[in-house]
């Protein structure tokens, strides 16, 4: 009787291999195009829902250097840098009179003419520092609100300012712009002195609390900022009395804050106090937190409604 095979093998060579590889890729793709199919609409459009409110997410706002660090600084600082740690620092020379340092393992700019510096502040990143140099820049009024050069030569006195390309072309008049009749209807009621009067401390306060924001000048619970860092335009709050203020002056150790006092006939809605910077009463002010804004804002607009 012959032996029984028990056993067979079957061998493919790398041809057939290749056929079996491909087939079996076509498989997977159809296997998830079947997975896809059974997904309903209602999860689709719950996944698009969720992508966009990712989106919508707040971002982290990214400081940048501009020549809002000059804000408060006498003029004598003509040029601002940051270093490779995020400090920013005012340099009392113009910007082609800063170079870079980097030959340690701290990287900063310094003045070549050996010129005084002071430090402004610190951006949340220190990224590509030095790329992060300004020069300040100089604020021409006359420039900024006519739309073109003089007709004539030489400044213009008050009478001779029709000779000029100006307000009444590019910036409308408030006065001119209601009086046109077809502006608003009649149903419509008319701005008021106290609605513009409104508009304008309203307006201001947005500028105040923006700049605190960029400039990062608002005290934290565990930190304040107290007189001896105070500077102008910081708005503070007095902590003995509770009355806000806005700094108007910092000169040689002595302070200048105007403190709002709701109705307040007599000073016209606050008063001004100089103080220096080591006394009892420096000592109670601080600027305000983040959490005061709308109590600020309160008691600015109940000064001047």
């Amino acid at each position: 009787m012959s032996k029984l095979i028990g056993e067979f093998k079957i061998g493919f060579d790398d041809e057939a291999k290749a056929v079996i590889s491909a087939l079996e890729g076509k498989l997977d793709e159809v296997a998830r195009g079947l997975a896809a199919k059974k997904e309903s609409h209602a999860d689709r459009l719950l996944a698009a829902m969720q992508a966009d409110a990712a989106n919508d997410a707040p971002q982290p706002e990214i400081k940048g250097l501009g020549q809002w660090v000059f804000e408060g600084l006498d003029e004598k600082y003509q040029s601002a840098a940051m270093d490779d740690d995020g400090v920013v620092f005012a340099y009392e020379c113009p910007l082609k009179d800063l170079v870079k340092n980097t030959d340690n393992s701290f990287c900063y700019w310094f003045s070549r003419t050996g010129a005084n510096s002071v430090r402004v502040c610190t951006l949340s990143d220190g990224s590509n520092w030095e790329h992060y140099a300004i020069q300040r820049e100089t604020v021409n009024d006359v420039d900024y609100l006519t739309s073109s050069a003089p007709k004539q030569k030489g400044i213009p006195t008050f009478f001779e300012i029709d000779e000029y390309d100006s307000l009444s072309e590019c910036v409308p008049r408030i006065d001119e712009v209601l009086a046109q009749p077809n502006w608003l209807s009649e149903s419509v009621p008319k701005i008021t002195d106290a609605d513009m009067q409104l508009i304008f401390i309203k307006n201001l306060s947005d500028v105040l609390i923006q700049r605190m924001h960029s400039m990062d000048r608002f005290s934290e619970d565990d930190y304040h900022i107290g007189a001896e860092k105070l500077m102008s335009w910081d708005i503070v709050i007095d902590q003995a009395s509770h009355l806000f203020g806005v700094v108007v002056n910092n000169k040689d150790n002595i302070l200048s804050a105007f403190f709002f006092k709701a109705h307040c006939e007599k000073t016209g809605g606050g008063s001004t106090h100089n103080f220096h910077t080591n006394s009892l009463m420096s000592r109670a002010n601080r600027t305000i937190t983040e959490a005061e804004l709308p109590a600020f804002r309160a008691a600015l607009e109940a000064c001047y409604a």
